[in-house]
């Protein structure tokens, strides 16, 4: 196992492939192999974010146009009085605040599913917790285990030792 870990790994991933969703499947396929597969649903999710970072900018290009507008200019322009203009100018302050949080929350979504992220948490849990830190549990745990069994021999042993012999004399053996 611990000469090609990633190979058992994705034997074991198509053995119980139909355990997972396709996109899921490919993206743990993806991590496993260091990045370099690409996942099967990564065009259309790349289309997704695509789409919502252009409808992001359009939003805060506008919203800014918005907010950076005099309330007489808004009043002139849209044909509303000056209520409208000032709750006009307030929402797209309010929309240009969530475009920001729409867009920081794009960013943190993508470094969290990027190679980077993924690929040495399973590198740290697959090579280094079965092939490095393994064999040390197991070898802690085949001395412990030779250790208790020979003292517990020797305890055995000497508390067979520790009380005389009694020989018993034949009419005594004979009488049961």
């Amino acid at each position: 196992f611990c000469i090609r870990p990633d190979d058992f790994v994705k034997e074991i991933l198509k053995k119980y492939q139909n355990e997972f969703g396709s996109i899921i499947f490919g993206f743990l396929i993806y991590y496993i192999s260091g990045c370099t597969v690409a996942p099967t649903g990564q065009e259309a999710i790349q289309e997704t974010m695509n789409l919502i970072v252009t409808v992001v900018d359009s939003a805060h290009s506008l919203t800014n146009i918005l907010k950076n507008e005099t309330l007489i200019e808004l009043e002139n322009v849209c044909g509303m009085g000056k209520t409208a203009a000032t709750a006009l100018q307030s929402g797209a302050s309010l929309v240009h605040d969530a475009t920001h949080a729409v867009n920081d929350a794009l960013i943190r979504v993508d470094d969290i599913l990027s190679c980077r992220t993924f690929n040495p948490i399973y590198t740290t849990f697959v090579h280094d917790a079965f092939c490095v830190e393994g064999v040390d549990g197991l070898a802690w745990i085949f001395s412990s285990s030779l250790f208790i069994s020979v003292f517990s021999m020797t305890m055995i042993m000497f508390r067979a030792a520790l009380y005389p012999i009694k020989e018993s004399s034949v009419a005594e053996s004979m009488a049961l």
